[in-house]
């Protein structure tokens, strides 16, 4: 029992580590990386909604609002 526990715990620290790397934004779903000039790259919310990384029923109201 203690090792199912133990396993349990791993992952749970893995995946919070995990969000601490990952980058998004109100346009990039995932930023993969910044250009010299400081501009982001890497994978839009809608490339992931065509893609199917992401359901358009899954976002929030505030991602689909737009922020201006």
């Amino acid at each position: 029992m203690k090792k199912v526990k133990k396993q349990r715990k791993l992952g749970k620290k893995r995946e919070e580590n995990l969000e601490n790397y990952i980058d998004s934004d109100g346009n990039f779903y995932f930023i993969a990386g910044y250009t010299s000039g400081g501009v982001p790259y890497g994978i839009t919310w809608e490339e992931a909604i065509e893609d199917g990384l992401i359901e358009k029923d899954s976002l929030s109201d505030e991602e689909d609002e737009i922020p201006f």
